[in-house]
C-alpha cells in the first residue's frame, strides 16, 4: 500500500534583501511541510509569481512596499494566500494597517528559524500571528493615542444581563461587556480557538461566535486580534492585565489568534 505523502505549504517570497532570501530557502529546505516555490524583489513582481504558483502563504518584506504599503497590501488580500508580514522598521501604525487590510501575521526579521517555521505554518490554517516585540509596540502605540474619553471606565455586572445604558451625555464608552463575555474575552487574550471556548463554558461554538459578534460590535473592533489589543490596553480582563503588565516590562507572549471564523 502506497503512503501519500502530505502535501508541502507553498511560499512566495517578497524581498530585495538577499541575505534574508538565502536564509529563507536554506530554513524551508530543511523542512518536511515547507517549500519556497518563488522569490520576489520587486512588488511587480511578487504579482507575477502569485499568478504563476498560487501559493498559500505570502511572505512579504515590509521594506519593497514602504512607499504603497496599503495598496498593495489591498490588492494582495483579495486572493487565497495568507500573508506574513517581515518586520524591519514597521511602525505601530503600518502594524495596524498590515491587520487591518489582511496580513495574517507580522514577523520580524531576526525570528528564530523554529519559531519562523511555526508562525508560517500557523498562518497557513488560518491563524493570526503577533509577535512578542510588536505586541509590546502596539500596545504603546494604543495606550498613546487613548484620552480619558477613549478609555472609560467598563461597566461589568455578576450575571449575563448587561449593565444599565449609561446616562445620557456620559463620556463614558458605549461597550457594557456581560460578565460571559468578557470570560470570552480572558479566554480569546489567552489565545483560545472557538472550540476551546466553547469546550470551557460548555457552550456550542454557534454560540461562542453570537458572543464574539456581539463584543466585536460594542467595542467597535473588527477582528480577534483588535479585539485582543483592545482588551490588553483596556484591561478587560485578568489575562489582559497581566499582558499589560508585560508590556511595561518584558515582552509578552506571542499571540496566536484563531481566526478562521468570529
Amino acid at each position: 500500500m502506497m503512503v501519500e505523502t502530505p502535501k508541502k505549504i507553498s511560499i512566495v517570497l517578497a524581498s530585495d534583501f538577499s541575505i534574508l532570501s538565502d536564509s529563507l530557502i536554506s530554513i524551508f529546505k530543511g523542512t518536511k511541510d515547507l517549500k519556497l516555490v518563488g522569490c520576489a524583489n520587486t512588488a511587480e513582481e511578487l504579482m507575477l509569481l502569485i499568478d504563476k504558483f498560487h501559493p498559500q502563504v505570502l511572505l512579504v518584506d515590509i521594506a519593497i512596499t514602504s512607499d504603497k504599503f496599503s495598496p498593495l497590501m489591498t490588492q494582495i488580500a483579495s486572493g487565497a494566500a495568507k500573508i506574513l508580514v517581515i518586520n524591519q522598521d514597521l511602525t505601530p501604525t503600518q502594524t495596524i494597517e498590515a491587520l487591518r487590510y489582511g496580513a495574517h501575521g507580522v514577523i520580524g526579521r531576526r525570528t528564530p528559524p523554529e519559531l519562523l517555521c511555526r508562525c508560517v505554518r500557523a498562518v497557513a490554517s488560518g491563524d493570526i500571528w503577533v509577535g512578542r516585540g510588536v505586541t509590546t509596540e502596539l500596545v504603546q502605540f494604543l495606550r498613546g493615542r487613548a484620552t480619558p474619553n477613549e478609555s472609560g471606565v467598563l461597566r461589568n455586572t455578576d450575571s449575563e444581563n448587561p449593565s444599565s445604558p449609561a446616562p445620557s451625555g456620559s463620556s463614558e464608552p458605549r461597550y457594557s461587556l456581560t460578565k460571559r463575555e468578557l470570560q470570552i474575552v480572558d479566554a480569546l487574550v489567552q489565545a483560545q480557538t472557538n472550540k476551546d471556548i466553547a469546550e470551557t463554558f460548555g457552550i456550542s461554538e454557534y454560540t461562542v461566535k453570537h458572543h464574539l459578534t456581539n463584543i466585536f460590535d460594542k467595542l467597535g473592533v473588527y477582528n480577534r486580534v483588535e479585539l485582543a489589543l483592545f482588551a490588553i490596553n483596556h484591561q478587560l480582563c485578568p489575562s489582559a492585565i497581566s499582558q499589560g503588565h508585560y508590556a511595561q516590562s518584558a515582552a509578552p507572549p506571542v499571540l496566536t489568534l484563531n481566526d478562521k471564523s468570529k
